[in-house]
C-alpha cells in the first residue's frame, strides 16, 4: 500500500538529517543526524530504498534499508563530490561529479566506480580553471541530468564554465552557451590585472563572458522533450532545443542572480527561482539582501508571479543550489532549506508556507521522496 508519508533527506556542512512526515505532511519527525563528520552536498535515494550520500569529504556513502552508513567509494580518485544521480532507467547506475571537473560512472549501485574519460576531451576542457582562489568553489561538476526522453543523453554543469551535454553516454561533449550573456547588463570593474585591457568597457565585457557562463542550477522539462532551463549570473534562461541555444526568461533586472531552480509538475509545470539579488541590485552579486522570495511561472516563463506567501523578510540567509525540491505526491509540495539550516515546505505551490525545520545548520542540499522508498 502506498504512504502518503513524505522524507526530506537534508545535506548540511556538518551531517544528514531526515524529515518525515505524517500522512497530511502537516506533523514533521526530525531524525538523529547521521554522518556528522561528513561535509554533505547531496542526499538521493534508489527504487529499492537505498540512500546515496555525496560528501565533499570522503566520497559517497551509502545506506541500505535497516542498515548503517558505509562508504562507496572504490574507484573515486577524487574525494570530494558535488553532484549524484541516478540513471531513470536503472538506477543501480549511479554518476558522481566531483571537484576539479571529473565525472564518475557506477553500473553497480555505488560498488565499484570508473571515470567518463570522454569528458577529457571536451570543448574549452584546457580552459578550464581549478582553483578560483578567495575561498570560492572552484572547477567542480555540480549539476548531472539523465534525460529519460533521450537514451544516453547526458547534461552535466561544469561551475564557470556552464552546461555541456553528451548524446552517446559520455564518449563526446558539447558546450551549450549560446545566448546565454546577450542580455545580461553589463557591470564595471575599476581595477584590473597584469595582462588585462586597460579599457573598463573591455574588462567588463570580457567578465561578462567568463562569469555569465557560470550555470547555477538546471532543470529538464518533464513533460516538453527538449525543454530545459537553467539559473545562472545572470538570470534565468530557457532553452527548446536541448540547451543549443537559450532565451532569456528573468523575472526581471533586478531579480536576475539566484542558485537554485526547481520545477514541479501539476496540471502543468511549475518553474520556481529564489533571487539571491533583490530591489536596487541591477547588477548581479553587487548586493544579497535578507530576504527570502520565491518566484513561480506557469508559463514557462513568459510571466511570474511572486509565492513568498508570509516568508520572513529580515533573515539575511541564501538558499544553495541544491537546496530547493519537490515531492512525487498528487498535490506535489516545494521544499528550500536555508544557509541559516531552515526548512520551509508549501503545500500549495508557493501560495503559503511553513517552516518545517530549524537550527539544522548550513543547508547545501534537499531531496524530497515517498517515505516507503526508505522503509
Amino acid at each position: 500500500m502506498a504512504s502518503n508519508k513524505v522524507t526530506v533527506a537534508v545535506a548540511t556542512k556538518a551531517g544528514g538529517i531526515l524529515l518525515t512526515s505524517d500522512n497530511k505532511r502537516s506533523m514533521w519527525h526530525k531524525s538523529k543526524k547521521f554522518l556528522e563528520s561528513e561535509d554533505l552536498n547531496k542526499i538521493i535515494v534508489d527504487s529499492n530504498g537505498r540512500l546515496f550520500a555525496a560528501t565533499l569529504t570522503e566520497g559517497v556513502f551509502r545506506k541500505d534499508p535497516g542498515e548503517v552508513w558505509k562508504p562507496y567509494s572504490r574507484g573515486l580518485n577524487v574525494r570530494k563530490v558535488w553532484s549524484i544521480a541516478t540513471d531513470p532507467e536503472n538506477d543501480s547506475v549511479i554518476y558522481a561529479g566531483t571537484q576539479y571537473g571529473h565525472l564518475f560512472k557506477s553500473e553497480d549501485s555505488a560498488r565499484g566506480w570508473n571515470e567518463v574519460t570522454g569528458l577529457h576531451n571536451a570543448p574549452h576542457r584546457l580552459e578550464w580553471g581549478i582553483d578560483w582562489g578567495f575561498g570560492t568553489t572552484g572547477l567542480t561538476i555540480h549539476t548531472i541530468l539523465l534525460d529519460p526522453a533521450f537514451k544516453n543523453r547526458i547534461y552535466i554543469v561544469a561551475s564557470g564554465n556552464g552546461p555541456y551535454r553528451s548524446d552517446d553516454g559520455g564518449e563526446t561533449w558539447r558546450v551549450l552557451k549560446d545566448g546565454v550573456t546577450d542580455s545580461c547588463p553589463v557591470g564595471s570593474r575599476r581595477s584590473y590585472y597584469p595582462g588585462e585591457s586597460a579599457d573598463p568597457e573591455e574588462r567588463s565585457r570580457k567578465h561578462l563572458e567568463q562569469v555569465h557562463s557560470c550555470t547555477h542550477k538546471m532543470v529538464l522539462s518533464g513533460k516538453e522533450k527538449g525543454k530545459v532551463f537553467q539559473q545562472n549570473h545572470c538570470g534565468v534562461f530557457a532553452s527548446e532545443n536541448s540547451g543549443d541555444s537559450w532565451m532569456d526568461i528573468s523575472p526581471g533586472d533586478d531579480l536576475r542572480h539566484g542558485f537554485p531552480i526547481d520545477l514541479v509538475l501539476d496540471h502543468k509545470p511549475n518553474l520556481f527561482v529564489i533571487p539571491a539579488s533583490q530591489n536596487d541590485c541591477k547588477i548581479h552579486n553587487t548586493c544579497i539582501q535578507g530576504k527570502l522570495r520565491v518566484f513561480r511561472s506557469d508559463s514557462n516563463g513568459k510571466t511570474w508571479n511572486d509565492s513568498s506567501g508570509l516568508l520572513p523578510e529580515d533573515v539575511h540567509t541564501n538558499v544553495l543550489r541544491d537546496a530547493m525540491t519537490h515531492d512525487d505526491m498528487e498535490e506535489p509540495g516545494l521544499y528550500f532549506g536555508t544557509t541559516a539550516g531552515e526548512v520551509f515546505y508549501s503545500p500549495n505551490l508557493g501560495e503559503s508556507w511553513v517552516q518545517i525545520a530549524a537550527g539544522l545548520g548550513r543547508i547545501q542540499g534537499l531531496t524530497a521522496f515517498s517515505s516507503f522508498r526508505q522503509a
